[in-house]
């Protein structure tokens, strides 16, 4: 049976290779993007009950500079950037395709204000909200391909996001 020390190296072998090739395709437009990068514990899950659960266990998190944070886990990769208020009542979702996403704010960042399935209602909850800008979280499978990831960056940088 495999010990404790071989199933967590397994495991995060995984997550440690996809954080390199999303690195490695960044870094080989030189300038491009500035990043840092680590193994971070502290993120947030939606359980199955739909609630926000702490996570212990760290993960790797690319940081862009300016843009957004990209966060590699077991089950879903996910972009986080923030749009302000006015930007986001007006943003048009579509032109980020299928991606799915959850809006939430910064200063109270366990507060939903809505995801994908309710993009019609995301405006109207925002413009009663005191927040100023919003956290948007996209998620993407954990195959998606570092070329993938990068020509959604460039679209996220072209519509005005920012971290």
């Amino acid at each position: 049976m495999e010990d404790l020390r071989e199933q967590l190296n397994r495991l995060y072998r995984l997550l440690d290779e996809k954080a390199h090739e999303y690195i490695a395709e960044m870094t080989q437009l030189r300038g491009s993007f500035k990043i840092e990068s680590g193994f971070y514990n502290g993120h947030y899950h939606k359980n199955a009950e739909g609630n926000y659960q702490l996570d212990s266990y760290p993960i790797p998190v690319i940081s862009v500079k300016g843009l957004c944070d990209i966060e590699i886990d077991f089950d879903e990769n996910s972009i986080t950037s923030k749009l302000s208020k006015e930007l986001i009542m007006s943003f048009d979702w579509n032109i980020l395709g299928t991606v799915k996403f959850e809006v939430y704010g910064v200063d109270d960042y366990l507060r939903d204000y809505g995801d994908n399935q309710s993009i019609c209602e995301i405006s109207k909850v925002v413009q009663n909200s005191t927040e100023k800008e919003f956290f948007i979280s996209f998620y993407i499978p954990v195959s998606e391909s570092g070329e993938n990831v990068l020509k959604f960056l460039r679209k996220l940088q072209e519509n005005g996001f920012y971290y």
